[in-house]
């Protein structure tokens, strides 16, 4: 199965950054991927360090917000797997989640609120959104299991390990990770999910400055050695991420090196 990761720098209004990623998910659909991730929140600028009362206005429905219209529609258009990440306005007045939705052949799989949300290093999250209440989940795509965590949630190795008991062999990561400092960690991060969860790992970022963040990049392909398939180069603009997972390498891993069936839950309890 062919999946790829796209790259986006947001620098441009919400209806311009929708119609951008729009082409580059024809690009990757057209190239054979049957697996497409978009960036956390790729259709707008991301929270800035200083909580701001007018970012509410980004905010939109995720079954008809224009987002969502478009990853259903190219999903659909296309018959692929289409990770579609949006600033979710709720029915109850002031609440509000950052939320992944995955659409298969244009159908909605699976709503994933992020449930672990940062309020450091300039991510006032905990300011616009409340956490999500349930884990994440795994949904057959057709060609396989896929489950999706987002960016600070990569911190916390027991969400890609839900994905990986849940039958997951790819771990979908949309991400707004900026600062230098952070990159390597970042990269070492996503190649011990692979590792020790023995499944592949799709990360999309953002690239660029906003405000006052610089945002990386490095949006890449893993692979359950967490050897890197694909990565994003530093040319700063908008790019497309490709690999061909081979799906069979999971199931040889799980069997060669097989932490799932050595793990000692009674153990870790407390």
């Amino acid at each position: 199965m062919k999946a790829a990761a796209v790259q986006l720098r947001v620098d441009a209004d919400r209806a311009t950054m929708i119609q951008r990623a729009a082409r580059l998910i024809d690009a990757a659909a057209e190239q054979g991927a049957h697996l497409v991730l978009l960036p956390e929140l790729f259709s707008l600028p991301f929270v800035q360090p200083e909580p701001d009362l007018d970012y509410f206005a980004h905010a939109e429905d995720p079954h008809d917000g224009p987002s969502n219209r478009m990853a259903a529609d190219r999903s659909r258009a296309h018959g692929i797997t289409v990770i579609s990440s949006v600033f979710e306005a709720t029915a109850t007045p002031g609440v509000y989640h950052n939320t992944a939705c995955t659409y298969v052949a244009g159908e909605l799989r699976s709503l994933y609120r992020k449930s672990h949300l940062p309020f450091s290093n300039g991510f006032p999250e905990k300011f616009y959104f409340r956490p999500g209440e349930h884990p994440p989940e795994t949904v057959d795509t057709g060609q396989t299991r896929v489950g999706t965590i987002i960016c600070y949630e990569r911190h916390f190795p027991e969400l890609g390990r839900h994905v990986a008991l849940d039958g997951g062999s790819v771990l979908a990561v949309p991400v707004a990770s900026a600062s230098a400092p952070m990159r390597e960690v970042f990269q070492l991060e996503l190649r011990a999910h692979a590792i020790f969860n023995t499944m592949f790992v799709l990360c999309a970022n953002r690239i660029g400055t906003e405000g006052a963040k610089d945002y990386f990049g490095t949006s890449a392909v893993y692979d359950p050695d967490g050897q890197i398939l694909a990565q994003a180069g530093d040319s700063g603009a908008d790019e497309l991420v490709l690999a061909e997972l081979d799906l069979d390498r999971v199931t040889q891993r799980r069997h060669t090196r097989p932490f799932l069936r050595d793990r000692r839950p009674d153990l870790y309890a407390r």
